[in-house]
């Protein structure tokens, strides 16, 4: 674990707070991966990496739980532990592709976007959150030059609906590579729909980690034995059909529990 100096702290939304950190990797991290972040005093937790700038990364931090709101808090000046980057990331071939974000999922994609952007290829981002004050990354996904579309679920900007109604009407239009993050069934619907129509997605997963490298089996899906941690976060979404993926989840105890 490496101690990182906390450079700026921005306040994205109302639940989501930006810690951009000195960066203290052996290489580049790859648009998918994550770090463990330890606060003094409190326990590990994984966040994705939301962006990265050579001498210093970014995480962008949702308000879930105790030490998330103790994470907000820190000031410029502070030292917090990383471990990492972890994981596999998104691969990223010829594209044209097409990034689906529901809430705080962006925060992974929002990475992707700006390396894929980069290397001149075409993004379109669809956006979704429960209400405008909650999305995430709209304006910087415009600047860096991505079509970005949003949708709120109460209509308070872009349609009013949930990111998939975008998604089932946009996939039709372009052979598009998907990348998605968000709730599980969201993503469940989006690579159901892929599948059947033939299109490459991957997705980015959210599992409850207490290690992350692979040691303690709470992140392990169901019957296969991939640890979220090593073999993911981000799967092909067609071989996750073949896990519990969109059925069951493991609590802190690793009791499987059905998602509602």
């Amino acid at each position: 674990m490496y101690p990182t100096r906390v450079e700026k702290v921005v306040r994205e939304t109302p639940e989501v707070v930006s810690i951009h950190l000195s960066s203290p990797f052996p290489h580049e991290p790859v648009p998918g991966q994550f770090v463990m972040v330890w606060l003094p005093g409190e326990e590990e937790i994984p966040m994705s990496i939301s962006g990265w700038y050579g001498k210093r990364f970014r995480i962008s931090v949702a308000r879930v739980g105790e030490t998330t709101s103790k994470l907000q808090k820190v000031e410029r000046g502070e030292y917090l532990g990383i471990k990492g980057p972890l994981g596999r990331g998104f691969y990223l071939e010829k594209g044209p592709y097409l990034l689906v974000g529901g809430g705080t999922g962006m925060a992974p994609l929002i990475f992707a976007c700006e390396r894929l952007l980069k290397r001149g290829e075409e993004v379109r981002m669809l956006i979704g959150a429960k209400t405008d004050s909650e999305l995430l990354f709209v304006e910087e996904a415009e600047k860096m030059g991505a079509e970005v579309e949003v949708i709120t679920e109460d209509g308070s900007r872009g349609e009013k609906g949930l990111v998939t109604k975008l998604f089932e009407r946009e996939l039709p239009k372009r052979t598009w590579k998907i990348l998605a993050c968000g709730p599980e069934k969201m993503l469940v619907k989006i690579v159901r729909e892929c599948v059947r129509k033939g299109r490459k997605v991957q997705v980015s997963l959210e599992r409850y980690m207490r290690c992350g490298v692979g040691a303690c089996g709470s992140c392990v899906l169901d019957p296969v034995g991939w640890r979220v941690c090593r073999e993911g976060p981000v799967f092909d979404g067609k071989k996750l059909l073949n896990t519990d993926f969109g059925k069951f989840v493991r609590d802190p105890a690793g009791r499987r529990l059905p998602i509602i």
